[in-house]
């Protein structure tokens, strides 16, 4: 293709194509990183909405763990100490350890809900969690109403030895304990004897992914570019 009388516009194929499938991936990528902001902004505004609102009593079980997602809870019933477990590889502050979670069977009620205590450091007998007592006799919690990170990488099919998960999910729990948990998982405001309390604030953060939407973005121009200005040759 002339352009005017002094350059050609002539593309070449294979540099074509590959100008071509990296354009499509970061536009793929750059939508991807949006979306991924969008899904956080939507859920730090539901945590500052929920935060406002008033606490709730659980009193039984729930069909789903939206209503009660980030919202202040209290449930009063009896520790069911046999079902205490670890969730390895959590750091806090920059040192490794286990989370400890034990179930609480709701008072009048059949159902149970996981009752997350607070964080204790590794012990030199890891991989064995570190001595923590299991709780026992009734109690009243409150906390904040949360869910177990569905986003994880596992690496080996054992994942679960003894009381010791590497992940938290409700159903694997439910499966391993045979407990009738609800949906979602208290984070105590206050956490049991020897444990650090954790953070209720969910991991959210839509400006990195803005950042990175962008980034894609511009990319896929810079390439676009590229590959115009390359396929430019003077007419001789």
């Amino acid at each position: 293709m002339l352009i005017g009388r002094s350059w050609r516009f002539a593309p070449r194929a294979v540099p074509t194509i590959a100008a071509a499938a990296f354009v499509a991936l970061a536009v793929f990528l750059g939508r991807w990183q949006a979306h991924r902001a969008e899904e956080k902004q939507a859920l730090q505004d539901l945590y500052e909405s929920r935060m406002a609102e008033a606490p709730v009593r659980l009193t039984g079980p729930v069909d789903s763990a939206d209503p009660l997602l980030f919202r202040r809870v209290h449930a009063a019933g009896r520790w069911i100490g046999t079902g205490q477990v670890f969730i390895d590889n959590q750091i806090l502050r920059g040192q490794a350890g286990f989370e400890v979670l034990a179930p609480l069977r709701i008072a009048g009620s059949d159902g149970a809900v996981l009752v997350n205590r607070g964080w204790v450091a590794r012990s030199p007998d890891y991989p064995k969690p570190p001595a923590v007592a299991a709780p026992e006799g009734d109690a009243e919690v409150a906390g904040l109403a949360t869910l177990p990170p569905t986003r994880f990488l596992e690496l080996s099919t054992e994942v679960i030895s003894g009381n010791v998960f590497q992940n938290l999910s409700i159903e694997r729990y439910r499966h391993w304990s045979g407990l009738p948990v609800l949906p979602v998982v208290i984070l105590a405001d206050k956490p049991g004897p020897g444990l650090a309390g954790l953070e209720a604030r969910p991991d959210t953060n839509p400006a990195r992914h803005r950042e990175y939407e962008v980034q894609w973005f511009l990319m896929a121009a810079t390439a676009l570019a590229l590959w115009v200005g390359l396929n430019f040759k003077r007419v001789r």
